[in-house]
């Protein structure tokens, strides 16, 4: 069986490229252009949605509710908790973005989704009641980019291969 490269090493099955047939012709070449920024993509946008909520805690006074819900929770002194959950969503947030010390980052979310998940809405929700359907996605995707690091077009990728 024939394998071919991604993503400067890894390797997969070929699967007969150029021979996948779309609904809509000629989109095909369109997704074989832009397929090797889909991973960044991901990485961008859970950075992106991160942010406002961290702007929001740091700069406009949500703060004070999440630090009741760190009270809640027994997370002793809950204001600091809550200014780190902020500078978490606000700084990481970008970093994610940008593909800054990628795998720390999506560690330390991974970890607050999961959080935010069992500790904040569980039990008490439902799909769609509560939110925490996009917690949970938050979390997976948060574990998959610790898994796989910045992606090709990351700052970590241009600093070091390390992070």
């Amino acid at each position: 069986m024939k394998s071919i490269e991604i993503d400067g090493g890894s390797t997969a099955p070929a699967t007969g490229a150029g021979t996948e047939r779309f609904f809509i012709p000629g989109i095909g070449r369109l997704c074989e252009s832009l397929s090797p920024y889909s991973y960044d993509l991901m990485r961008f946008a859970l950075g992106a949605i991160l942010v406002p909520h961290g702007v929001n805690k740091l700069f406009f006074g949500d703060v004070v509710n999440a630090s009741h819900t760190m009270e809640k929770l027994g997370l002793a002194p809950p204001f600091a908790w809550a200014y780190l959950i902020g500078v978490l969503e606000f700084a990481g947030g970008l970093m994610l973005a940008l593909g800054l010390y990628t795998r720390l980052v999506a560690l330390a979310v991974f970890v607050e989704m999961l959080v935010i998940s069992f500790g904040v809405l569980w039990p008490k929700w439902w799909w769609g009641g509560r939110g925490m359907e996009y917690a949970l996605l938050m979390a997976v995707l948060a574990l998959a980019i610790f898994f796989r690091g910045g992606g090709a077009y990351s700052l970590d990728r241009r600093l070091t291969r390390t992070f």
